[in-house]
């Protein structure tokens, strides 16, 4: 009777083997969903922070806006309010995540130390995407 001898790998080595083929397709696979998801995701936040400011003897009200943008998203502030009316001015203002935006706008109408305010930020995302942040102020007089 001949015998013969089988020669191939170990079950061992070939364990291993699929095992490292199995780790490197799920890394691939994970870095390209995280790629590809990762764009997808928009994240709008925009922190916006404001005064009103009254001259009491000349009665003149004045608007001391800070936007920061901490979201992902390149977005276009289009308009802002204050009770209700347009700040007079205001230009169309575009912020790259990351970027901050300061401004003091001279307001029309009268406006009382002590009183609050609401205040509409109106903005829309680099595709379109319309948003708002709605802010009560107090306003103070200047010293």
């Amino acid at each position: 009777m001949q015998h013969r001898s089988k020669k191939g790998i170990s079950s061992i080595l070939g364990t291993v083997i699929v095992l490292a083929i199995t780790i490197a397709l799920g890394g691939l696979l994970y870095a390209y969903s995280q790629g590809m998801f990762g764009n997808l995701t928009q994240n709008v936040n925009v922190n916006a922070q404001a005064q009103i400011i009254v001259n009491p003897s000349t009665s003149q009200a004045y608007l001391q806006l800070t936007l920061v943008n901490d979201g992902n998203v390149n977005v276009n502030i289009t308009s802002v309010y204050v009770n209700g009316q347009q700040v007079p001015n205001f230009n169309l203002t575009s912020l790259l995540p990351g970027q901050t935006y300061q401004h003091v706008y001279l307001l029309k109408g009268v406006y009382n130390a002590g009183q609050y305010y609401t205040i509409i930020i109106y903005g829309t995302t680099g595709v379109g995407k319309q948003f708002s942040v709605t802010l009560n102020v107090l306003a103070s007089e200047t010293t």
